[in-house]
């Protein structure tokens, strides 16, 4: 895959861009490193639940605090990177490198290659990179089973291909729906997601695609439409040839002012209108969207006019960070980690944390 962030420089050397990348992702991790260092070295003096005594409690308040500083510390530098980015000059007379101002300034400590149906075997163009799934699988097996209690996903074009709605109900068990005006056939997967032949757009608004037209419903009509404008998504994958510059920033705004509540968007950008991209991503940070993943499509768009990035809003991807390196206050495991089930090494079939 080819990311702007491991582009060579001249002669094949690595580009300065490509040091500066690797230099912070290998601070990032030190800090995962040394504060998963320190719970299992303060957990390792714990024994089981019923065990823990007042002041072993009371080490695992200190140890959440210094957590908390480590994930401030991120935070900051997320943050740093993201001005960085807002105060660099913009490349306003582009082709190939419109979208090179705008790299992720952001990790999920867990991101993953995800839609395909079989864990850590998604390859290709349909998958997409998602933070946090076990985080988010573990949080829905604590839950009520009650409506306000499940995850929600929306899956915005389909094309009828449904591997990513598939590995959605497999590992995480979410409600999935389906969105898709231009099925020239019945919509094939049922059984995974709910369907609805609707057209993200302008509300009122006529389009005209694959020999189909429809009338453009805004995601605030959806949402409230399907009632779940209380709600949180929890993953919204968006392909929608071109319709993300009208439809996202009016979602953005949502975001921003609370009325909508979305986890993370997997996107794909189309063409190279340097104003499109630019306005998308100054919504996005308005609404405190952090980008994680970036991956140009070599698999068409001659390879740099479409784009795939994967966002976090910032309250979340702390949250799915803070699953992996700081301990439970009950001294339970980490709730954001993998680990195979023994039962499932017959089969070699990846399972998630339940």
């Amino acid at each position: 895959m080819e990311d702007t962030v491991n582009k060579e420089g001249a002669g094949g050397a690595p580009s300065p861009r490509a040091f500066s990348f690797a230099f912070w992702a290998l601070a990032a991790s030190s800090v995962v490193a040394i504060a998963i260092a320190r719970v299992n070295s303060v957990l390792s003096h714990l024994q089981t639940n019923e065990d823990i005594t007042m002041t072993n409690k009371t080490q695992l308040f200190s140890l959440q605090q210094d957590c908390d500083e480590r994930l401030d510390a991120l935070d900051n530098f997320f943050d740093a990177r993201r001005e960085a980015r807002k105060d660099s000059p913009p490349t306003i007379d582009c082709e190939k490198n419109c979208y090179d101002l705008f790299e992720p300034e952001a990790v999920c400590f867990t991101d993953e290659r995800f839609g395909s149906g079989t864990r850590f075997k998604s390859f290709g163009d349909g998958p997409k990179f998602v933070c946090g799934v076990d985080y988010i699988a573990t949080k829905l097996s604590r839950k009520n089973d009650d409506k306000e209690g499940r995850c929600l996903v929306y899956s915005v074009g389909s094309n009828n291909q449904i591997d990513f709605e598939k590995s959605v109900k497999k590992y995480l068990g979410c409600e999935v729906h389906t969105f898709d005006p231009t099925l020239k056939r019945p919509f094939v997967g049922d059984e995974y997601a709910q369907f609805h032949p609707w057209g993200l757009g302008i509300d009122g608004v006529n389009s005209t695609a694959n020999g189909k037209t429809w009338t453009g419903k805004s995601f605030a009509t959806i949402f409230k439409e399907l009632g779940h404008i209380s709600q949180t998504i929890d993953i919204l994958k968006i392909d929608c040839e071109g319709c993300e510059y009208s439809t996202l920033p009016p979602l953005f705004d949502n975001i921003a002012s609370g009325m909508i509540h979305v986890n993370q968007l997997q996107i794909e950008l189309h063409g190279t209108k340097y104003e499109n991209i630019a306005n998308f991503f100054e919504s996005a940070d308005k609404a405190k969207m952090r980008i994680f993943h970036k991956e140009r499509n070599q698999w068409g768009c001659n390879g740099y006019t479409c784009v795939e990035y994967a966002l976090a809003s910032e309250n979340f991807l702390r949250e799915a960070n803070r699953a992996v390196i700081c301990p439970a206050l009950d001294g339970s495991h980490h709730i954001g980690l993998y680990h195979p089930k023994k039962s499932d090494s017959s089969d070699n079939e990846t399972q998630q944390l339940r």
